[in-house]
């Protein structure tokens, strides 16, 4: 075997595309232009991910760590969406929280504004705030909005990194943020961190030299972990016992806010920290507590905006109401000179509510200053590896909408809908409502479109498949038999409540373990969680397949949060790459008489799939129209899941699970009939995810007519998790043109004006579903590691398929590769490969007898 940095191979790729659209309506009918399916509008100009102008209106870019929560930074640089209390807060903002600078360029007076645009919504105040500060008390002034700002804001945002810069006449100083959390591939823990990091880079365009000061107010928020809206200070708590300090460690100093109100093991206590490792600073701990808001914020503001520092004694040391405070950065720039201020927000909440135990990220900082202290430790390597990773990612070729939508909905493992259990599970929302989560238990019908963290953290998500087979199975006969609850309960250990299984993401899970084997290539960890994984395959026995006949056909509850009756398409083939899977499992561990069983009714149930296909897509054989027709079902429907279980398979590298013309055939359909450009007339009575002049794929249609007078609920929606799992298996297919349509279609909704780019919503916010967007990485670069194999698969799609760049990660490396001129180089950044084999479309290539060159292996496909 060799270890390699690099490969170089010759390999060609062929691809396919198809042409010809046609418009159904509602019943099936052919309309207008206004429903037909055409190329989405060309843009005014290329994509970009810098974003300026209308574009930052609704950007609210996620900083934190993987169940640790998060804070928001918005487009113009304001800070929002404190959902660091382990539980979900979007919308929330801290009251006095903004960043500020103070300036004065020698022979002139001294400038001070708050580094931030100006605010673009909400002026007439927050809806949803508090109940008497909110709608119609005009703009929210705890971001800072009634001071100076900056008259214009760039924003560059490619997650783990936002890219902020500053504009404004006559300012001396040119002004920059780079704001990111650690976000390491393969590196769990540190990615785990309860951090958010704004450096402040500071240039002096002018020609003399300036003295600067930037500074960071925020609110002592130890207390206010259960407020449902941004409570103001100076309320009349006697309770409270908040206390900011100024404290000094051996890495790094700044705000220590804590408070005695509630005791160590409450789920409401916590501690925050504001730090730098900048020599010089100024500080108030502690603004001052008075009864009128306006004379607090006057004391802050007279101090600043005078010379840039503050006097940490000119207000109370003493235990009370929580209050701001600030820590500031001081520099003295000579001209063309720059300088990079670095400021840290830390958290911690060690418990969760609801009595589900201590959070996994507490373990490993037990407070916000101890998670200071490491960050500023080992500062370099964090934000060196971090920025490799952006580096790696966005260097790639792949189209720029791909790399936004992938990197983008990475941000969800940074965000609420994410926890770590105290053991280290990793366990998720649906997503996040305002308040509290959405839909519980690392749902396995929503969790299982997503392949994110499965490339990214492939051992971090192995614990979603130890928790389900662990926790998963409830202590009744059908748990006894197999069925497992879709939403496993918090604490872990809970008694799972079995109700009804999910087909498909039960048998999802199969497909996932077989997937997340081949990234890691562990045999004890297949062994452990095989028994588990073949009672819930075989419980499709039980209850989907009772004659194992290979045809799912009884009652199946499904991620519509309905059950279809009868045979159809999305369970049928979730069931034949389940089988298929069960069968390589079982066949590798020696089960042989498993083995022969799954075989048997795999083919049985290849065959059995034929009496769904119409002739160009698949569909339910259930008479939706009959008078006694069960109600939310698709019946003739055109459904865009309806071969995700192929899909699932491309990823997973179990091959074609079914006839492959048939598939091509079926996906080109949901294509053809699905997406809509523009939606324009399209009548959607349920939830609105895309509307009028916007592009977007339909659930299901009907093209040859027969709708159900009650079709499934969600028919008529567009949501981006099926989506990018459609437009990923297009390209998988061959039509490129296509899945990028969808692609670009999605992301032109998230633009920064009428919707957030770092956030699609679903059953909430920062939806677990639309991690699906991976699948276009793993599609369009055509690359997989198999890690049992040893071996390397690479056939890239699309129109660089020959001159690819693109970044990769596997289940002992990451980094990079390069398919040019028939060469491949596979260049590891971290980590590394154990490589035999290299497989493409021309053949299989054993390498394990080469000897490498200065880390090159050179060879050529005959």
């Amino acid at each position: 075997m060799k270890r390699v940095v690099a490969v170089v191979i010759l390999l060609s790729i062929f691809t396919k595309c198809f042409a010809g659209q046609c418009c159904p309506g509602r019943d099936g009918s052919c309309k207008q232009p206004a429903f037909c399916v055409k190329p989405v509008p060309k843009q005014s100009g290329k994509f970009s991910f810098v974003r300026s102008g209308e574009q930052l209106t609704e950007i609210a870019f996620p900083l934190g760590g993987i169940g640790a929560g998060c804070i928001s930074l918005e487009g113009r640089g304001a800070l929002r969406d404190f959902e660091i209390f382990n539980h979900p807060n979007v919308g929330y903002v801290l009251p006095y929280v903004f960043p500020m600078i103070w300036c004065k360029a020698e022979g002139q007076p001294s400038q001070c504004r708050v580094i931030q645009g100006a605010r673009q919504k909400d002026i007439f105040g927050d809806a949803g705030g508090d109940g008497f500060w909110g709608y119609g008390q005009g703009t929210i002034r705890s971001q800072g909005d009634g001071f100076p700002c900056f008259s214009s804001v760039e924003f560059e945002g490619k997650f783990p990194i936002a890219r902020l810069a500053f504009k404004q006449k006559n300012f001396p100083l040119d002004v920059k943020l780079t704001a990111y959390s650690p976000f390491i591939p393969l590196d769990a823990n540190n990615s785990s961190m309860p951090v958010a990091c704004l450096t402040y880079k500071l240039t002096n365009t002018s020609k003399v030299a300036v003295e600067a000061t930037v500074a960071l107010t925020m609110l002592n928020a130890t207390e206010m972990a259960d407020e449902r809206t941004a409570k103001w200070p100076n309320q009349g708590d006697k309770d409270s016992k908040a206390l900011t300090v100024y404290r000094k460690g051996e890495q790094c100093s700044g705000l220590w806010m804590t408070s005695e109100k509630f005791d160590k093991n409450d789920w409401k206590y916590g501690t925050i920290a504001v730090t730098t490792n900048w020599p010089d600073v100024t500080y108030m701990p502690q603004w001052l507590r008075a009864w009128l808001f306006s004379d607090t914020t006057n004391h802050f503001w007279n101090q600043f905006s005078k010379n840039g520092r503050l006097d940490p004694n000119s207000t109370s040391n003493e235990r009370g109401e929580p209050v701001a405070g600030t820590l500031g950065l001081i520099v003295k720039l000579e001209p063309g000179q720059s300088a990079e201020l670095p400021i840290l927000i830390s958290w911690c909440y060690p418990t969760m509510p609801n009595n589900w135990g201590k959070t996994y990220y507490s373990k490993l900082w037990p407070d916000a200053f101890s998670a200071a202290e490491y960050f500023f430790k080992n500062k370099d390597s964090l934000t060196e590896r971090t920025f490799a990773f952006e580096k790696a990612f966005y260097s790639s070729t792949l189209p720029d909408e791909v790399l936004d939508a992938a990197g983008a909905n990475a941000s969800t493992l940074h965000t609420a809908t994410c926890l770590r259990m105290e053991d280290g599970t990793l366990w998720g929302w649906e997503g996040c409502s305002p308040r509290e989560g959405c839909c519980p238990g690392s749902c396995t019908h929503v969790w299982n479109y997503s392949s994110t963290p499965a490339f990214l953290f492939p051992a971090l998500h192995r614990t979603m498949r130890m928790s389900e087979y662990k926790y998963g199975f409830s202590n009744d006969e059908n748990g006894r038999k197999g069925s497992i609850c879709f939403r496993i309960p918090l604490p872990l250990g809970s008694e799972a409540q079995s109700g009804h299984a999910a087909s498909d993401g039960q048998l999802g899970g199969i497909i996932q373990l077989y997937r997340d084997w081949r990234i890691c290539g562990d045999k004890k960890y297949l062994e452990q969680m095989w028994p588990g994984a073949k009672k819930a395959l075989e419980f499709a026995w039980v209850q989907w397949d009772t004659d194992k006949d290979g045809l799912i056909d009884g009652d199946q509850h499904n991620t519509y949060d309905i059950n279809f009756q009868g045979a159809n398409p999305l369970t049928q083939l979730m069931y034949l790459a389940a089988l298929r899977a069960g069968y390589c499992i079982a066949d590798y561990l020696g089960d042989a008489d498993s083995a022969a069983e799954y075989w048997r009714v795999y083919n049985e149930g290849q065959k059995k799939t034929d009496t769904l296909y119409n002739g160009e897509f698949l569909y339910q054989t259930t008479d939706c129209l009959a008078d006694n027709a069960p109600k939310y079902q698709h019946g003739k429907g055109c459904l865009s899941d309806q071969v995700f279980g192929q899909l699932c398979a491309h990823i997973a590298g179990l091959g074609y699970i079914y006839d492959e013309a048939k598939i091509k055939s079926a996906i080109k359909a949901v294509y053809k009939y699905n997406f809509r450009s523009p939606l324009g007339e399209h009548v959607n009575t349920q939830r609105i995810y895309a509307l009028n002049d916007e592009a977007g794929l339909l659930l299901c249609s009907w093209p040859n007519g027969g709708r159900p007078k009650c079709p499934f609920i969600y028919s008529d929606e567009v949501w981006t998790g099926i989506e990018y799992q459609v437009a990923s298996h297009l390209i998988y297919e061959g039509f490129y043109d296509e899945g990028m349509n969808i692609v670009k279609a999605a992301r032109a909704r998230h633009d920064g004006v009428r919707r957030n780019p770092f956030n699609e919503y679903e059953c909430g916010s920062h939806y677990a579903r639309a991690m699906s967007s991976w699948g276009l990485v793993q599609a369009i670069s055509g690359f997989r590691y198999d890690a049992v194999e040893k071996a390397v698969y690479i056939t890239p799609q699309g129109k660089n398929a020959n001159n690819m760049k693109c970044f990769f990660s596997a289940g002992s490396a990451w980094g990079m590769f390069e398919y040019k001129d028939g060469n491949l180089k596979i260049t590891p950044i971290e980590g590394q490969l154990d490589v035999e084999k290299v497989i493409t479309s021309k053949g299989s290539v054993d390498v394990k007898n080469l000897v490498s060159q200065g880390g090159v292996l050179s060879l050529k496909v005959k």
